[in-house]
């Protein structure tokens, strides 16, 4: 009796697992066109490429910099802030040396703004707001009392 019951549950925990098994249909291929040939050639790599291919260095103002302290000038590796004995970062790869406009950081538009306004969100920007306002100003100076 205890040997049936252990094949029926083993049965029931064995069998759901076999149809994972199973390989999903193959896609029917179609032919190309030529329409579509030219929508799917690119001008040239995509952004997450070129990033793999930095390596973690960025282009900024011409040169190439790393988060860490070096610099990447004439095809050497230069430590500017990082700390000694640290291991120097791998270069920047081929890739991201022939598109270094691609990787410059993006700026946004900040027009009247400083950096400090745009970090804060709308309810430190009202606490602000209130301190300012209940906050007693000086006296004016300007008048004589004679």
């Amino acid at each position: 009796m205890q040997r049936v019951t252990f094949l029926v549950i083993a049965a029931l925990l064995v069998l759901p697992g076999i149809g994972l098994w199973a390989e999903p249909p193959a896609k029917p291929e179609r032919t190309r066109s030529s329409r579509d040939v030219k929508k799917t050639t690119n001008g040239g790599p995509t952004r997450n490429q070129l990033i793999e291919s930095a390596n973690g260095w960025i282009y900024v103002n011409g040169e190439w910099v790393h988060p860490d302290g070096y610099k990447f000038v004439n095809n050497k590796v230069l430590r500017t802030t990082a700390k000694a004995g640290k291991t120097f970062p791998n270069p920047p790869g081929k890739l991201a040396l022939e598109n270094p406009a691609k990787l410059t950081p993006r700026n946004k538009s900040a027009g009247n703004r400083s950096a400090a306004e745009e970090g804060q969100t709308a309810a430190e920007k009202a606490t602000e707001t209130r301190r300012k306002n209940l906050t007693p100003t000086p006296a004016s100076q300007t008048g004589t009392h004679l």
